[in-house]
């Protein structure tokens, strides 16, 4: 039976200030399918969350959810849209001057209509799962690099989104104190009824739980294919990324 289209980016091109860039890249995911996009540095992985999480708004091309033109929206559907997002950045985004615990609680109270012991409740739980109650009361500044992480990944998952974005997230992550995050994205990744983009350099670390590949160079996109077709590595993008190889086609700045 085939499944809802969640997400469609159609020929988007756009550059940041850093020089990063997508190049008529275009893709779509259904609902309940998860997808990995990874590429060496400066690929134009780098842009793809901020342009389907909307926090870039100017750009060629057109990116549809749940088949509208997300530049079609109003204010009020803009905000819904990004309701409907889940997003671990790159950099976590947790607030300095809250606690582990606020930062968690943040989007439920903005943005639901939870009462405050239904706010606790939902928190606790997200807490518990995630193995952060010892750090619950802490600041930002206190966490460690895994605590950061966790802290994160509740609250991007707290509003229980369509969409969940990942970007970059164990860049810098001890592998050992990262594995209760993977276990609790492993979960999310086989519900049915979502979906997850995953952005990284190592897409070898989310076979397990990933249903398709994309992989980019100089902004286009160079490899896209099943589990399978990313362990086959029958292509040559692919194997010298994989191999980590200076031989192939891609040039290392």
């Amino acid at each position: 039976m085939n499944r809802e289209e969640l997400l469609r980016v159609e020929s988007v091109c756009f550059t940041d200030a850093g020089g990063a860039a997508c190049r008529d890249v275009s893709f779509s995911m259904a609902r309940g399918e998860n997808l990995v996009i990874f590429g060496p540095e400066g690929s134009g992985a780098e842009v793809v969350c901020p342009l389907i999480a909307g926090t870039v708004i100017s750009f060629d091309g057109e990116i549809f959810f749940k088949g509208r033109s997300v530049e079609s929206y109003d204010y009020f559907e803009r905000h819904t849209y990004r309701k409907e997002l889940g997003y671990l950045q790159r950099n976590y985004g947790l607030i300095n001057n809250m606690s582990a615990e606020e930062n968690i609680e943040l989007p439920l109270r903005y943005h639901s209509r939870l009462s405050s012991g239904e706010i606790g409740s939902l928190v606790n739980r997200l807490i518990g799962e995630l193995g952060l109650d010892h750090c619950r009361a802490l600041r930002p500044v206190s966490l460690s690099g895994s605590e950061t992480l966790r802290t994160a990944y509740c609250r991007a998952i707290a509003l229980d989104p369509d969409l969940l974005l990942i970007e970059h997230a164990l860049e810098g992550q001890c592998l050992l104190n990262s594995q209760q995050f993977m276990r609790a994205l492993g979960r999310w990744c086989a519900r049915e009824d979502r979906s997850v983009v995953i952005v990284t350099y190592e897409p070898e670390r989310f076979v397990d739980f990933s249903d398709r590949f994309i992989m980019l160079y100089e902004g286009g996109i160079v490899f896209s294919g099943s589990r399978d077709d990313f362990l086959a590595r029958r292509n040559e993008y692919l194997d010298q990324y994989m191999r980590s190889s200076l031989d192939g086609p891609m040039r290392v700045r």
